[in-house]
């Protein structure tokens, strides 16, 4: 089988989703990308793409492409003899060419929200949106595969089929994303270390962290607050912490240097105001670090059974809360660590995903092909 991955370059979930996908594999495979300004073939780290370039973005989520990106790609396609699109959310503007023509078996990996912690006018509009792209979607496509279980009954009852879905989940790269030593540690040994690591956007909610911060400041004086990450937001939130010597905020670091800091912390709070399936809740957990987060997307799920801290309330007070009882219970900590780790072991290794994912491909091949 030879597969073309429609995805977004080097941003996001979705991307981390593809490229660890595909090292499990065996078909041959293409990555298509709309978000950058790059364009044509490219080979990079033993993958190929096919970069689309991208005119606007908008909301950092969809992006405008140019009029006849469809056709250029499909005749990519057609003339390497692809088998099969697989696009993971509906990201780019030449993806409406897949749904409008039958030329190719479709599937869509679904990572986008379903819901948002926001006023109730803009959760209102915003679910509104997801709900009719997201029917019009599974009438042009093959399947559905939602990386959160519970998405599943809720496309059911919006009216889309139940044979059309499927639940394949995020993985984690349990090898890399593993507790050992740190060098960061060295740095911050007379520190207790709260992280958060991922995109500074408005829907990761990390000015809330901030605030909270100073509320475990009264009562942990060696607390240290580090922001690894960059976005949108970044610029606002440097501001809002560059007179206080006790919050770092790193800006884009490796992942080498990502895991040098995860392994030096106490623990990471996320205080999303949305997720589907989050990569880096399960990426802390791998390495042994309990999670403070909303209860968004399958946090529940992933962090039930005192695998991780749900918060309830969403504010400053009950995060710091929770940070402050967590930085005096070394027990407490471990036994989190030890258990999340143990669950990510078990239910999220990328070669079961990838073998999901390949029986699939050929399932819905062999369909077409009746």
């Amino acid at each position: 089988m030879k597969i073309a991955e429609i995805t977004t370059y080097k941003e996001g979930g979705a991307y981390t989703h593809v490229v660890e996908l595909v090292k499990g594999l065996k078909n041959e495979v293409m990555l298509v990308t709309g978000n950058t300004k790059k364009s044509g073939f490219q080979e990079e780290n033993n993958l190929l793409y096919y970069h689309v370039p991208s005119l606007k973005p908008l909301w950092e989520v969809f992006f405008i492409n140019p009029p006849g990106a469809y056709k250029e790609v499909e005749n990519i396609l057609v003339e390497k003899n692809f088998d099969l699109v697989h696009f993971h959310s509906p990201l780019f503007t030449f993806i409406h060419g897949f749904l409008r023509k039958d030329k190719f078996p479709v599937i869509m990996t679904c990572h986008y929200l379903l819901d948002i912690k926001s006023n109730k006018l803009n959760s209102t509009i915003y679910q509104g949106f997801i709900r009719r792209m997201t029917k019009y979607i599974a009438k042009n496509v093959d399947k559905i595969v939602c990386v959160n279980e519970d998405y599943v009954p809720v496309f059911e009852k919006w009216g889309i089929p139940y044979n059309k879905l499927m639940y394949i989940p995020n993985g984690v790269d349990t090898k890399k994303f593993s507790p050992g030593k740190s060098k960061i540690k060295e740095k911050y040994k007379d520190h207790r270390i709260i992280l958060y690591f991922g995109r500074l956007h408005y829907q990761k909610n990390v000015e809330l962290l901030i605030n909270s911060f100073q509320l475990v400041k009264q009562k942990i004086k060696n607390a240290k607050l580090i922001i690894v990450g960059t976005g949108n937001q970044f610029d606002k939130l440097k501001n809002m912490t560059s007179k206080n010597p006790d919050i770092d905020m790193t800006g884009f670091v490796s992942d080498e240097e990502l895991i040098n800091y995860m392994r030096a912390a106490d623990f990471v709070v996320f205080p999303s105001r949305g997720e589907n399936a989050s990569f880096t809740i399960m990426e802390a957990m791998a390495c042994k670090l309990p999670v403070i987060s909303s209860d968004v997307g399958n946090a529940k799920k992933i962090l039930g059974d005192n695998r991780g801290i749900l918060l309830k309330e969403y504010t400053k007070e009950e995060i710091a809360d929770i940070c402050i009882n967590l930085i005096n219970d070394d027990e407490s900590r471990k036994k989190i660590g030890d258990e999340a780790r143990d669950y990510v072991l078990k239910y999220h290794s990328w070669d079961k995903i990838s073998k999901q994912t390949e029986d699939l491909y050929k399932q819905v091949l062999d369909n077409r092909q009746k």
